[in-house]
């Protein structure tokens, strides 16, 4: 009989009451509240108007009680006699979060303590025709975890209630430096029953590759379940261009099948080639009936991380090659975009995704304190090019260790690799966020280490390198994130979090440049989010910058402490910029700060891109790209969605062709490319009040794949000089950057008298008769092709957007008075 599946959505919502025994409270009729799964206890109390919104103003504190509360879950759902006639009936929970256990018809059919670990059991036998009643008892995780870390003992970590190591839950829920604390609970993947005869559990198809990239390999491993007799199995495999390249029959019982493909088309990073994504589907047949099928889409790609010696230099390389061409991973650090997860739609993840790829990047990390994505995510990231590199879930702890806990680790890895490996996005697993240094600072790991204190060592180099090499040997597991050397800090070896800026002593955003790493896998500054954003969270009264809802806004700080973002972010406009007074300036004013240091950071990272040999820095991920609440944080991209000015920075120092000066005057440029280009080099000084002093242009030859340093250029003056450099082929600007008098606080610079001209339905020239740095473009909802720009005279810039019909433009510089344009 083909294979019936029935999702269960609609559900009842309760708090336990301690009173009360279980099955009492279960039969209770009052104080039920409508909830749909998959769901969440906060999500369901908020629609029902039971709590304030958290993310609003002050309310967080005001719902922390739902966190020490158990809760219920009920449902009932009815079986026909033919469905009952089936021989294997599952109920499938993709995912508890977090103690829960499972009555079905008063029988205890499961227990479960990980939110990662997806379940299916075979409940044919405790079920009825007609209605049947199924029940959930959610426990608190923060009462639960205290309970066993009360048992096994407090572990050291930063961030969080220190019970939370001892918890399979995402661990931002129990707060972080740029989140709130909001620790969910319910069914938050799908709830569903499937009846069948046979069905495929699993299909493993990973593809291999000729040494040349002319011929592929498909070897196809298919899993069943229930009863294959007389049943044959279909494989047809389509072209990226849904073309039939491969279909064949088999007895179901035959599990092991082969594919050769000639001149395949390869799977390519975003901005190297096309993604080609081949359909694999396999479908299982009886009396000429479809019972059940699956289908993959597939990737043909080969990958390496390579770590080989740097010439002149300590340490070895780290950095990815992807059929046979290296590949500078230029790209972001990614959290969950809500924390409220069943509240991010496949919709909102291709959006996130898409904004990454219109940025230029090429990589994304899954961060190791939130979740395995939806797979909605990975496949946004397969469809435009963006390489994932995944993190286990632990960050910022000394795990324990103990057989309860392995064994749960061990059913979460399994699930998650299999379940992700079929990606060509899927670059490489990674065991853990920060866990290695914060060894590191309680003497746990390093040259003389007490490695007894490090007990998770278990976990990050025995049990997870054995799933991975078991389960999906093609890919390098690599123990954590930061990892090299005898430290994590060390910046010859493997990745490197550079947090000497913010963090540590707080170095000048304009040395990013000096602490680089083989990988950079973590930096960034902090700025405010969007007017707009802030002006739907925050109320009327609390708006001006210093405020104390504006600070609750901001979780940045010291461990144990008081948060001390907003102090951090002071003294870092306060060395660059003049104060901001009103609510306006200091959102432009931090934006403007976190802009400047990224483009710092990338410019300067990229630039030790170098060349074949001397690949020294292999790649640079921004922490963050994204953000789970209205926030003042590392993300480039707020809550809403909107882009700040640091996402247009990175979208231009990530674009295939690139051109950087340094405050002392080196030139250099990028040629991210397969093809050498020839371009006319433009350098220009002007004074402050938009004279040019110094003008030089010359042909450079810019070979593929590689920095090219083109040697320096600071022309003599007795007064402040804005330099700029511009690629040109004919009368096209390729790439520009300036390098501007700092600290900016020192100068005045003349009102630039900016000129804002349509062109046509969807563009805009903008034109100054005097320097102006900075320019915002702003308009709530709108998208921008460019923002954030440094105007020179002589050098008009067009910028298309979307999105603004209706809507006026708000345009802001330094030191300016906004100006505001209607269309």
């Amino acid at each position: 009989m083909i294979k019936t599946h029935l999702e269960l959505h609609r559900w009842m919502l309760k708090a336990r009451d301690p009173n009360l025994s279980l099955g009492e409270d279960f039969a209770q009729t009052g104080d039920w509240l409508a909830a749909e799964v998959p769901g969440n206890v906060y999500q369901t109390l908020l629609e029902a108007g039971q709590i304030p919104d958290p993310f609003y103003g002050l309310n967080e504190p005001l719902v922390q009680w739902v966190a020490h509360s158990d809760w219920l879950y009920r449902t009932s759902f009815e079986m026909s006699t033919q469905t009952l006639l089936e021989p294997h009936i599952d109920l499938c929970l993709d995912g508890l979060d977090t103690f829960a256990t499972v009555w079905l018809n008063g029988e205890q059919i499961l227990q479960s303590d990980n939110m990662f670990v997806p379940h299916r059991v075979n409940i044919k036998p405790q079920l009825r025709q007609g209605p049947n009643e199924l029940h959930i008892l959610f426990e608190s995780a923060l009462r639960k975890g205290r309970e066993l870390e009360q048992h096994y003992g407090k572990r050291h970590l930063w961030n969080g209630d220190s019970s939370r190591l001892y918890v399979r839950k995402a661990q931002y829920h129990y707060g972080w430096d740029w989140g709130p604390v909001l620790l969910t609970a319910g069914p938050w993947k799908a709830v569903y029953l499937e009846a069948y005869t046979v069905r495929i559990a699993e299909i493993h198809a990973p593809p291999v590759l000729s040494a040349d990239l002319t011929q592929a390999s498909l070897p196809i491993a298919v899993q069943l379940e229930g009863i294959t007799q007389g049943a044959e199995m279909q494989i047809a495999l389509y072209g990226p261009d849904g073309t039939p390249i491969h279909q064949s029959t088999h007895p179901a019982s035959s599990l092991q099948h082969h594919i050769s493909i000639d001149a395949p088309q390869l799977w390519w990073p975003n901005g190297y080639g096309p993604q080609a994504l081949y359909t694999l589907q396999v479908s299982l047949h009886s009396g000429g009936q479809r019972l059940t099928e699956q289908t993959q889409r597939l990737g043909l790609r080969q990958l390496r991380v390579v770590q080989e010696p740097v010439e002149g230099e300590a340490g070895s390389s780290f950095y990815f090659e992807v059929n046979n061409t290296p590949i500078f991973a230029g790209g972001a650090n990614w959290i969950p975009d809500d924390t409220f997860l069943n509240r991010i739609t496949p919709q909102r993840y291709a959006q996130r995704v898409q904004q990454a790829a219109q940025a230029h990047l090429v990589m994304l990390r899954v961060w190791g304190g939130g979740i395995y994505e939806d797979s909605a995510f990975y496949e946004a990231c397969d469809e435009l090019g963006l390489l994932v590199w995944q993190d286990f879930m632990f960050a910022c702890g000394l795990y324990p260790a103990h057989r309860e806990f392995l064994h749960s680790v061990q059913l979460e890895a399994q699930a998650t690799v299999r379940r992700l490996r079929h990606h060509p996005s899927l670059a490489l697993w990674c065991g853990n966020n920060e866990d290695y240094a914060i060894a590191e600072s309680v003497g746990g790991y390093g040259p003389g280490a007490d490695r007894s204190r490090f007990v998770a060592l278990e976990i990050y180099e025995q049990l997870l390198p054995e799933i991975c090499k078991a389960l999906d040997p093609t890919r390098l597991y690599w123990p954590g994130s930061p990892y090299g050397g005898a430290l994590s800090s060390e910046p010859t070896i493997g990745d490197r979090h550079t947090w000497e800026i913010w963090h540590g002593n707080m170095a000048a955003y304009q040395q990013y440049p000096q602490f680089e790493g083989r990988l950079v896998s973590e930096f960034g500054m902090q700025s405010f989010p969007s007017l707009a954003l802030l002006e739907r969270y925050i109320p009327q009264a609390e708006r001006f910058p210093q405020s104390r809802t504006l600070e609750h806004h901001n979780k940045a700080g010291p461990t144990g402490g008081r948060t001390d973002g907003h102090r951090r972010l002071a003294v870092y406009l306060s060395d660059n910029l003049k104060d901001p007074v009103s609510l306006e300036g200091y959102v432009y004013s931090t934006q403007f700060i976190q802009a400047e240091a990224m483009r710092y950071a990338y410019s300067g990272f990229r630039r030790r891109w170098g060349q074949a040999g001397r690949r020294a820095v292999g790649g640079a991920l921004v922490w963050q790209l994204n953000d789970c609440w209205p926030v003042t944080s590392w993300a480039i991209i707020d809550s809403l969605g909107s882009e700040k000015p640091a996402y247009y920075v990175i979208r231009r120092a990530m674009a295939p062709i690139t051109v950087g000066l340094s405050p002392e005057g080196a030139v250099w440029a990028v040629n991210g490319t397969a093809e050498t280009r020839a371009l006319a080099l433009n350098l220009q000084g002007f004074a402050l009040d938009g004279q040019e002093v110094a003008s030089e242009t010359r042909l450079v030859h810019l070979e593929p794949n590689r920095t090219t340093e083109l040697g320096s250029w600071k022309p003599p003056a007795d007064e402040p000089l804005i330099m700029a450099a511009r690629l040109l082929e004919g009368n096209t600007v390729i790439a520009r950057d300036s390098q501007w008098p700092e600290p900016y606080k020192f100068y005045r610079f003349p009102q630039p008298e900016l000129q804002l001209e349509p062109i046509g339905q969807d563009s805009f020239s903008l034109s100054v008769k005097k320097p102006a740095k900075g320019v915002c473009l702003e308009a709530p909802g709108a998208r921008w092709s460019d923002n954030f720009l440094d105007l020179l005279p002589g050098d008009p810039q067009i910028v298309r957007v979307e999105d603004l019909i209706g809507r006026v433009i708000t345009v802001r510089w330094l030191e300016g008075q906004p100006l505001k344009f209607g269309r």
